[in-house]
């Protein structure tokens, strides 16, 4: 018997040049004066999308000011210090232009700039309660978190990456131009696209699914296999890049309607370790141990529902539902990941190692009273979390 709720507050403009019209919608909040996130690494200066932002808040008689601290992988501490910035400042909205980190950093800022208190505390303390944040405009400039259309956030601290959730990281308003993407070189372009691939395989395989989630990531896992390999060996095909983009926005909206399952949770073991590795390469060197642990769990628990829906995953992604090689799934994964080059990427590659699996372990095992692991379809306990670490391992 369905059962649920629909929430997706976010005014979006999508498609290319949609940058321009943040000059006269209507839909960009009130104010004089905006806080621009921007990411460290300089990417989006050199690319001219600062200062072209900047032009058209100026024809709508916005003032800007620029924070440019926000690592990959965002830590708390950055999201304090801008948000001390828009206080000190006095802004009327935040203005998060970049990937993922960035987004997610901007949602943080914009509760954090209410109160006084350091974001990670006052989040614990529930001084945001009830409390509305400043208004955020989001404009992502890569292809894979789909941060622009939830209401999430991952902020890294001292006990590791974490998620928040909280009805005012909705942003007012997502800006989608896949020409920003453009730009994005082909590694970058296959990690944060594995990003959205397995935000809509997690989200389509939880308990907290419901029908609109379902059409939403059945759509991106199509689109992701079909365009991704194209975009990475051609980046300037604004065909690929739209379909991405597409994928990207469709299957942050399923994290707002669903949920993801246990892989993510295992994988802030890597990416919240506070060593820079990106969160699609440690979600893509963990999925076939992952996926072949969670296939094994399904068939030996009865889950007939879940596995129809590993099938189902299957034909989105051009693979039959039976196949006498193996699990159509896992192969359809297997030439997913060849096809945008990273079937040979492995943890070591990313800086760790065996020894380190008791943590990884440990670390992920922290979070298994969070949504991560409470909707995911199987039970899965430590030694099924510690096998499949073995496994990436071997």
């Amino acid at each position: 018997m369905l059962s649920f709720a629909f929430h997706l507050p976010t005014a979006l403009l999508f498609g290319p040049g949609k940058i321009d019209e943040i000059e006269t919608s209507p839909h960009m909040p009130k104010g004089k004066k905006a806080l621009i996130v921007i990411g460290q690494s300089g990417n989006i200066l050199r690319q001219g999308y600062l200062a072209r932002v900047q032009g058209l808040l100026g024809a709508r008689g916005v003032k800007t000011v620029v924070f440019d601290g926000i690592r990959a992988n965002p830590r708390t501490e950055d999201v304090d210090a801008a948000a001390e910035q828009a206080r000190s400042m006095g802004v009327d909205f935040i203005v998060g232009l970049g990937g993922g980190s960035v987004l997610d950093s901007a949602k943080a800022i914009a509760l954090a700039a209410t109160k006084e208190a350091p974001f990670w505390a006052g989040f614990a303390a529930q001084v945001y309660e009830n409390v509305c944040a400043l208004p955020m405009v989001a404009i992502p400039t890569t292809a894979g978190t789909g941060s622009e259309a939830n209401g999430a956030a991952l902020i890294c601290g001292a006990p590791g990456k974490r998620g928040f959730i909280q009805p005012g990281f909705f942003p007012t308003l997502a800006v989608v131009d896949p020409r920003l993407s453009a730009s994005m070189p082909a590694r970058l372009t296959a990690v944060t696209g594995m990003d959205a691939f397995f935000h809509a395989v997690e989200c389509f395989l939880s308990t907290a699914r419901q029908p609109m989630s379902d059409m939403l990531c059945l759509e991106a896992a199509h689109l992701v296999t079909r365009f991704l390999p194209q975009a990475v060996a051609q980046g300037d095909d604004l065909n690929a890049r739209t379909a991405l983009a597409w994928a990207s926005t469709a299957a942050g909206m399923a994290l707002a309607l669903s949920s993801p399952i246990s892989q993510h949770a295992l994988e802030y073991s890597f990416s919240g370790s506070g060593r820079g590795s990106e969160h699609g390469a440690g979600l893509s060197v963990l999925s076939r141990p992952y996926f072949k642990r969670f296939l094994l769990l399904a068939q030996q628990q009865g889950q007939e529902d879940t596995l129809d829906r590993l099938s189902n995953l299957s034909v989105a992604m051009g693979f039959g539902a039976d196949d006498q090689q193996g699990h159509p799934f896992l192969l359809a994964l297997d030439a997913l990941l060849e096809a945008v080059g990273l079937s040979e990427l492995r943890a070591e590659d990313m800086g760790y190692s065996a020894e380190e699996i008791p943590a990884f372990v440990a670390a992920a095992m922290a979070l298994k009273d969070a949504r991560n692991f409470a909707n995911t379809p199987v039970r899965m306990g430590e030694e099924d979390v510690r096998g499949i670490f073995e496994d990436v391992f071997k």
